[in-house]
């Protein structure tokens, strides 16, 4: 059992310390793209579906303090790309700003909102989502915001998974790529933690430094710890990097040193390649999934397997009666003998 646990901590140690490496790249091109921005943004044009009614939304004082530039390579970039936009809005807000905008273009002084709906043009595509949104609670404003602040949220829960459906597929392309860069064959970590006392020992000692301790705050680590790791801590004990002197020779000898023929070239390929994919998919899931899981396994390893409970063995025939009886009969009046 020792041995089963020092090997799945090894991997998900391993799992942990290339998804946050992933995480920080990540990170670093949404900021370089305003990708979350810029779904907002599209977001929130398709639902007042218009243009006009969109630029005097984010012009709104409100909503101009929370809209930042991206981030700039070199100091390059074009306007479309460059110009302020939020990358998160509170419904409230949402819902405060895109009313007073409609008011302001139609030239109202009120917000009330089925007056500012009545306002827009019939054919208008914005007043036809109001008027099924507020249908039925017209003469009942607090209910009519809070059901445009739920239409609100509902959209962007839709953005949201959409978003973390394009960070997953960025995570599983940077996986892979660490997984090519690293070395980090999943079949051949496995084997050597399986076989490797000390590669068990030197990851579990790793894997104890980012375990929490009670209901302490515990944040994800840092990237320069988790590179740090891999290059110092894990690299001399597990099968990561390359042996370049073997690579050399390898690609000297035509992808065949050892003169194994095609079929051993093929199968040595499809292990790699399977072993990295497998690490890709593994990375992919976030550093947070991993993280969770390391912690689990080694609380569950200093903690050490619970112990059976014994099992209570009846006594043959009427002893267990006799017994209590004897136990709990008062003792005899030896005062009355005296």
């Amino acid at each position: 059992m020792e041995q089963v646990l020092g090997v799945a901590i090894g991997i998900v140690l391993i799992c942990l310390l290339l998804s946050i490496i992933a995480s920080h790249v990540r990170e670093v091109a949404a900021a370089l793209t305003a990708k979350r921005a810029i779904m907002l943004e599209g977001a929130i044009l398709k639902m007042v579906g218009d243009p006009a009614i969109y630029q005097k939304f984010v012009g709104h004082p409100l909503i101009e303090t929370i809209s930042f530039a991206r981030m700039r390579l070199f100091g390059k970039g074009t306007a479309s790309t460059n110009h302020p936009r939020p990358t998160y809005i509170p419904s409230p807000l949402f819902t405060r700003v895109l009313l007073v905008a409609l008011a302001e273009v139609q030239g109202l002084k009120t917000t009330d909102v089925t007056a500012i709906v009545a306002g827009l043009p019939a054919d208008s595509p914005l007043r036809q989502k109001l008027s099924a949104i507020i249908l039925g609670i017209e003469h009942d404003s607090a209910a009519c915001v809070s059901a445009i602040e739920q239409w609100y949220d509902g959209t962007m829960d839709r953005v949201n998974g959409l978003y973390k459906r394009h960070t997953q597929a960025w995570l599983l392309g940077l996986g892979l790529v660490l997984a090519v860069v690293f070395n980090a064959n999943l079949f051949n970590i496995t084997q050597r933690l399986w076989t490797s006392q000390d590669a068990r020992e030197a990851v579990t000692a790793t894997a104890q430094m980012y375990s929490c301790k009670g209901d302490q705050p515990c944040p994800l680590p840092s990237y320069e710890t988790a590179r740090n790791d891999i290059q110092h801590n894990l690299g001399a004990e597990l099968p990561l990097g390359y042996d370049l002197a073997y690579v050399q020779s390898y690609w000297e000898a035509g992808a065949d040193p050892d003169h194994k023929g095609v079929a051993a070239i093929a199968a040595h390929w499809a292990f790699n390649i399977v072993g990295w994919v497998l690490m890709a998919i593994a990375v992919s899931l976030g550093a947070p999934f991993w993280f969770d899981l390391l912690n689990k396994l080694v609380n569950l390893r200093m903690a050490g397997l619970k112990p059976e409970k014994a099992t209570p063995v009846p006594a043959s025939g009427g002893a267990v009666v006799a017994a209590v009886a004897e136990v709990s009969a008062p003792a005899p009046d030896n005062a009355a003998g005296s």
